[in-house]
């Protein structure tokens, strides 16, 4: 039985305290963490003594909305809730207002700005301003702010705005063009969370770590809506949840004082399309033998959209709308292996490439109003719609190709008001999620001739559906007075959840043949039951923290959150008496459940501090650093099989001519009948099917979590913002499932009839990961007409386990460490905006890494599990600018030239190149060393991101 993780005085007392934070904080709902910025500091008089009883007042330059704080005593005040943009920031007294003067605030910082009272200009002290941009430099987070200008002009090549994450160092993104994900601290991406004006785009059902990112081309959001972002890569404080990974937060774009809009489009025929690596070395081969080249995969891609915002009710109430359409018509080629045992010419007609169209459509609309000074409402709405034709290439034919339907649709109501020293943010958001795949021709049977082609339809069908209800709220206090000033946030989240799933393994069933006997197969798997797998879930959140001043040059944050879910782990499953009976002897009891063994996780408390010491004063120079705990979750598909399996039961049949043992399996006399749905059903009515896989999950499973520490040092220097930062992140709890039927010398595998295998979970599996991180940035300006940012990251990540099935180890601790996959030792990212005359503009973006680790299985000694191991290695190395120094090479350009239009319209052309010097970036490595060695090891098959391509583009707008 589970043995609770918290007392029950402890859980008592913390369902206590959280309900007096519910009525503390029930001033209104609010989504995760919202979207904004502060400027705080202390305001002065002439003569250099803080002034009390002013206020400071802020103006938003765009949408003329307005908000003000208090000055405390001693001169300390906080101006929190700013959208980012650029303000006019004043002191008002009872003499007058100073005069003002712009600051731009970004998403998620804290801009330190003392001010000075009366007739005179604000002095900027507590932060370095150049042009409209203001650098960050008292803060305890690992963060990289992204800006708008970033976003429109470096090089893009499928305006997914996550990409432009990795200008932040330590952010690992996908090189994958079907999950297009990025990850950070060593962990996989399934532990990260983006926050899009506050609500949560969090992944519970499926991998990605993001809602929509799981097995999609598609982009997240429509890039003109969004403003800008912040990525968090460690040490986040404590009003984030759900993420022991990185953050991301975004704030979407909104219309202001006076109408504005733009369209653009632009385009890649297959002609800007470079063949790969692969494609082009088989061409060579099929010349050099007097064979044609296998025509060139079909290619088109249009982007399009247009956004317009302005005033319906000016500095009250404005609109901003966008769209962004991406439509891509592609081909993919089928090739079929070769077999002396069939004729040549059998399977020609399901060669050749075959089209793979992807369409997708992006809908964004904001409203935002201020009914009063320091009171304004948002309503925003977000809609993702996209299809395509998918899951065929190499030996999987057409035929067997599915349809993939992925949806997330947001709404969300968000309020915001201060009154004197308190601010309350309240959001309440509903987002739904659909993920849905069918086979193209669900009613062909699956046939796969081994090493030859894959026909018929796909197998299996699913349908995922995530639905979450978000009511949320942070109330936020300044005071001083208590051994320094104080800037007090507290909050709660709670989140209803509706997993809607129906996943139909191998419900169109899949036969298996040797190319020496295309008649009778030698396996099957089949699939039949009750494919639901639906369930409610609820997540609650509380959290408190406070940002201390107890000098005006050292900064502490000390934070603590809780977290809880009602049901991560089929909390109220009951194992069946029979499974129960017939694996006692393999399991421990702590894998069977009678429906009250696994009480929801009460220990997820998460302390989290940090600190910032200005040096010399000048708030120019900043050593900071920070520790903390941060929980997450498993998501939902990996630990489902444990009810999934027994519901709706996947068998595999074994068939032969004889009816005789093969390899010391039982295997059934073939029956042509047999060779459709109706006939596996009559096999399992008769008693003579095989038993189905048994899935156990132990009782005493935890989530996920990571403990995550930091020291570095900022410096502003001109206008140029330096840092360098030691980061150290530890991972616990990532869950996996082992064989739990070995033989007692460890080995593979003891009957469990009349189940045909049993896989039990650990969640022993950890990740290490240390890094140093340097930056340097400097942005562009009207005035330099030049910017550049440059990351420099030097990371080892290790892990022990495998992924979600580490099955050639008793334990996962037997494993050892080893590189993770996708660990690189050095990346370097540079970034770079140039104005030039004549009214162009060129755009740059490069990035370097040594090469991603892959793994090694190595069975030189044998397959028993103390002779396999299990080992790190890294792609061959090539020459870019040093020898021999990268695996990974990527430069992008853009050129921008603009034209004057009349009337305030603007026109551009626009023309980009991705990878312009065509670099050959290899991945699909051989990873497997057999007892007879393997010749072969290390070489590639596959090319990672794409070969060179050039677009072109127009954009317009007034």
């Amino acid at each position: 039985m589970r043995k609770a993780v918290v007392s029950g005085g402890i859980a008592r007392l913390a369902r206590r305290c959280l309900g007096a934070a519910l009525l503390a904080l029930c001033a209104g709902t609010a989504a995760a963490q919202n979207p904004t910025g502060s400027l705080r500091g202390t305001v002065r008089g002439t003569g250099g003594a803080p002034v009390e009883g002013a206020t400071v007042v802020a103006r938003n330059t765009r949408t003329g909305f307005v908000q003000q704080a208090p000055v405390q005593p001693g001169g300390f005040y906080n101006l929190g809730g700013l959208a980012p943009g650029e303000y006019q920031v004043s002191v008002r007294t009872a003499a007058g207002s100073s005069a003002a003067r712009a600051v731009e605030v970004q998403v998620g910082q804290v801009l330190t700005v003392d001010l000075q009272a009366g007739t005179q200009t604000v002095a900027l002290e507590g932060i370095t301003a150049v042009g409209q941009r203001s650098f960050e430099t008292q803060t305890s987070e690992v963060a990289t702010n992204v800006t708008r200008q970033q976003i429109q002009t470096l090089p893009q090549g499928d305006r997914n705005f996550l990409n432009f994450a990795q200008l932040a160092p330590g952010v690992r993104l996908s090189t994958d063009e079907q999950r297009k994900t990025f990850a950070s601290g060593g962990l996989p991406a399934e532990q990260v969370n983006v926050f899009i004006d506050g609500v949560s785009y969090k992944n519970d059902v499926l991998q990605g770590g993001v809602a929509g990112q799981d097995a999609s081309r598609g982009n997240p959001f429509p890039q003109n809506a969004i403003g800008e972002f912040r990525v968090i890569t460690e040490n986040y404080k404590a009003e984030y949840q759900k993420a022991a990974g990185g953050i991301i937060t975004a704030v979407t774009r909104s219309g202001g004082n006076r109408w504005e809009g733009e369209g653009f489009a632009y385009g890649q025929p297959n002609s800007f399309v470079e063949q790969d690596f692969f494609a082009v070395r088989a061409c060579s081969a099929a010349r050099e033998n007097n064979q044609p080249c296998a025509a060139k995969p079909e290619y088109r891609r249009w982007q399009t959209g247009l956004s317009l915002g302005g005033p319906l009710i000016r500095d009250r109430l404005h609109l901003f709308g966008a769209y962004e359409g991406n439509y891509q018509d592609r081909a993919q080629r089928v090739t079929l292996g070769t077999s002396g045992a069939i004729p040549a010419g059998t399977f020609d007609q399901y060669a050749g490439n075959f089209g793979s169209p992807f369409r997708s459509n992006l809908f964004f609309g904001k409203l935002n109003w201020q009914p009063r000074s320091n009171q304004t409402v948002e309503l925003t709405g977000n809609f993702r719609n996209e299809h395509e034709t998918r899951d065929f290439s190499g030996q999987r034919s057409f035929e067997a190709a599915n349809r993939l339907n992925n949806a997330v649709n947001s709404v969300a109501l968000r309020h915001e008001g201060s009154w004197g020293s308190l601010l309350n943010q309240a959001t309440l958001s509903f987002q739904r999620y659909r993920w849905e795949t069918e086979p193209l021709n669900p009613g062909l049977i699956g046939r796969d001739i081994s090493g030859v082609v894959r026909l018929g339809g796909a197998d299996t069908r699913q349908n995922f559906a995530q639905d979450r209800l978000s009511l949320r709220n942070d109330l936020t206090w300044t005071a001083s007075g208590f051994a320094g000033d104080h800037v007090v946030k507290g909050g709660f989240n709670l989140d209803f959840l509706r997993y809607d799933v129906q996943k139909e393994l191998f419900g169109n069933p899949l036969f298996h043949f040797a190319p020496t006997d295309l008649n009778v197969p030698f396996e099957a798997q089949y699939g039949v039951g009750n494919p639901d797998l639906s369930t409610n879930n609820r997540q609650l959140g509380v959290y408190l923290q406070d940002d201390w001043n107890p000098t005006e040059r050292l900064v502490l944050n000390l934070g603590i959150r809780w977290d809880y879910e009602s049901d991560m782990l089929n909390n109220s499953y009951v194992t069946p008496q029979p499974v129960r009976d017939s694996l006692a002897r393999f399991v421990g009891s702590n894998y069977f459940t009678d429906g009250n063994d696994r009480p929801p996780f009460y220990g997820a408390f998460q302390p989290r501090v940090g600190f910032s010491y200005d040096l010399a004063g000048d708030r120019r120079t900043t050593v900071f650093g920070g520790f903390g705990v941060f929980y997450d979750r498993t998501f939902y598909n990996s630990i489902l099989d444990e009810k999934y399996r027994r519901a709706y039961q996947v068998r595999t049949f074994r068939f032969s001519t004889n009816g005789l043992p093969r390899d010391g399996q039982p295997t059934i006399l073939w029956n042509p009948s047999y060779l459709s749905k109706e006939g596996l059903d009559q096999l399992i009515a008769s008693g003579t099917a095989p038993g189905p896989e048994i899935f156990l999950l132990d009782n005493d499973t935890q989530p996920p979590y990571s403990l995550q520490w930091s020291l570095g040092a900022r410096h502003a220097l001109g206008s140029w913002q330096l840092q360098a930062t030691y980061t150290g992140v530890r991972g616990y709890h990532l869950f996996t499932w082992l064989r739990g039927n070995r033989n007692a010398d460890l080995t593979c595998c003891t009957s469990v009839a009349p189940y045909s295998n049993l896989f039990i979970s650990s969640d022993s599996k950890r990740t290490w990961y240390d890094a140093l991180y340097l930056k340097a940035d400097k942005p562009y300006t009207q005035a330099s007409r030049w910017g550049v940012g440059l990351a420099y990251t030097l990371a080892r990540a290790t892990q022990n386990g495998r992924d979600l099935f580490s099955l050639d180890k008793p334990t996962v601790e037997a494993y050892g460490r080893y590189a993770s996959p996708g660990d690189q030792r050095h990346t370097i990212v540079l970034n770079g905006i140039v104005g030039l005359p004549y009214s162009f503009r060129f755009s740059g973006l490069m990035n370097l890494g040594t090469g991603g680790a892959y793994t090694i299985t190595d069975a030189t000694n044998g397959f028993r599990p103390e002779q396999i191991t299990f080992r790190g290695a890294y792609p061959e190395q090539q020459s870019f600018i040093f020898g021999n120094a990268f695996a990974y090479r990527e430069i992008d350009f853009r050129l921008e030239k603009a034209f004057a239009v009349r009337g305030g319209q603007h026109l551009s052309i626009v023309g980009e190149v991705f990878n312009a010097f065509n670099f050959d970036n290899f991945g699909c490595f051989q990873d497997f060393v057999p007892p007879e060695g393997n010749p072969n090891l290390g070489k590639p098959g596959c090319t990672v991101g794409n070969p060179r391509r050039f677009q072109l583009g127009l954009t317009a707008g007034f």
